[in-house]
């Protein structure tokens, strides 16, 4: 004859529950616990990896910016020979880098000192085309640009230029001279209406600048034509 099975209480019942949970949860782990290591290496991997990529990202920054630096210096001391060593060095070993970059507006200054303007052109449009960086010195990019078309007697296109070099940075405190520079070279192109367009702009738009003279008194012999 069977014998009536024990009743549980709330307690065995508990405990008994707590135990089934425990066991799954190890089984869990257990099965898993191979993919959890996989996943936690495969992280801890990557980190390193990012880690080493910072480390020489900082140390090419570092060192194209000292070049940089060397070749600024020799510029201001008049040695070119040595300046255009230093950029072709910054540009062979560290291209796409932003002292790179820096440096093609660095050579674009070098040739049109030296007169070389077409160079200079090129230099400065690669510049232009390939930094993103600071505002003042992308504006002066377009300027130096600028001023190689007037070099060339390409009036329009160096007023052009001259405006972009207004638009990219409009607070910077060259921003009137480059409307004016825009203003005379569309008076060079025999654009007298677009000249005057831009001379009013200095007017208006900079009345505490050092070209608001010129541009009144450039509007004045505008006006009497």
């Amino acid at each position: 004859m069977l014998k009536p099975q024990k009743k549980l209480t709330k307690k065995e019942l508990k405990e008994d529950k707590f135990v089934k949970t425990a066991m799954t949860t190890r089984a869990y782990i257990e099965d898993n616990l191979k993919q959890v290591s996989i996943i936690t290496g495969l992280v801890f991997g990557l980190f390193i990896l990012i880690m080493v990529y910072s480390y020489i990202h900082s140390q090419t920054k570092e060192e194209s910016f000292t070049i940089l630096g060397e070749a600024q210096i020799e510029f201001q001391n008049m040695n070119y020979s040595k300046t255009k060593a230093l950029l072709t060095r910054l540009e062979d070993e560290y291209a796409g880098t932003e002292a790179s970059e820096q440096g093609l507006f660095l050579l674009g200054n070098l040739e049109y000192q030296q007169g070389n303007i077409e160079q200079a052109a090129e230099a400065y449009q690669s510049f232009i085309n390939s930094y993103s960086g600071s505002e003042i010195l992308l504006a002066a990019g377009y300027a130096g640009y600028a001023a190689c078309m007037e070099k060339q007697g390409k009036y329009e296109e160096a007023a052009n230029f001259y405006v972009k070099a207004k638009d990219a940075a409009p607070q910077f405190v060259e921003a009137p001279n480059y409307l004016y520079l825009a203003a005379l070279n569309m008076l060079s192109a025999d654009k007298p209406a677009q000249a005057k367009q831009y001379l009013e702009q200095v007017t208006e738009n900079y009345p505490d600048s050092q070209r608001l003279f010129d541009a009144k008194e450039k509007l004045t012999y505008l006006q009497n034509m």
